[in-house]
């Protein structure tokens, strides 16, 4: 029986540097975010490293409620693995770019797991954004990881997570993968590696969690 351990995408990455390092720990998906965001990445800008990027890890799209002519322009231009859509994209629109999809979600709600099943037959994985301040919800987490077990399509659960509390996230909830963006910065859109590899080793189990009350991670 194979050891249990999530799949880890690495989001908001902007530059060469975070990318290459990201996929030197072991992160298994490098996302990009075209989207309005702090972390955006432009074309321009991706085309001065994109065929410099590591081979062999699957570079994600991020795309939020954009039109349909900009997501062409921006695959044409830049190879993609991966189209992880975040807005109100119809399933139509998700399936009509010959990629395979991610299909993201704001949850705040176990019920609003249902709004997924429209996309069943479209998206190859699901991403659940549940929110970022877990002490505000405690058992939120613990019941969506439980029924995204019970989804059509693997889940990434993201939010929140960072090398101080994703050991306990995993081994508690134990989802198909998870997704770090802010966790992992120095700032919005710059990675820290000391992070990173401290996520890295803690989502895989040969890291300690900090618990409650043991401080902050060491900087």
């Amino acid at each position: 029986m194979m050891a249990y351990t999530p799949k880890i995408k690495v989001c908001g990455l902007t530059n060469l540097a975070d990318a290459r390092a990201a996929a030197s720990l072991g992160a298994d998906y490098l996302g990009f975010v075209f989207a309005p965001s702090p972390r955006r990445l432009s074309i321009r800008a991706a085309e001065e490293f994109w065929h410099d990027l590591p081979p062999g890890v699957p570079r994600v799209g991020v795309f939020k409620d954009q039109k349909a002519a900009e997501v062409a322009a921006i695959i044409e231009r830049l190879p993609l693995g991966y189209l992880q859509f975040h807005g109100s994209e119809s399933p139509a629109i998700c399936r009509s770019f010959a990629l395979p999809v991610i299909k993201a979600l704001s949850v705040t709600d176990v019920r609003d797991l249902r709004l997924l099943e429209l996309y069943n037959e479209v998206a190859d994985f699901f991403l659940l954004d549940l929110p970022k301040e877990r002490a505000a919800t405690p058992v939120l987490p613990r019941k969506i990881g439980r029924s995204a077990a019970a989804l059509a399509r693997p889940a990434f659960l993201a939010g929140g997570l960072d090398p101080a509390n994703v050991g306990d996230f995993v081994a508690d909830l134990r989802p198909f993968g998870i997704d770090v963006a802010r966790g992992v910065e120095k700032e919005p859109g710059v990675k820290d590696f000391d992070k990173m590899q401290k996520f890295m080793a803690r989502a895989r189990g040969s890291a300690p969690s900090l618990r409650r009350g043991e401080g902050k991670p060491e900087k």
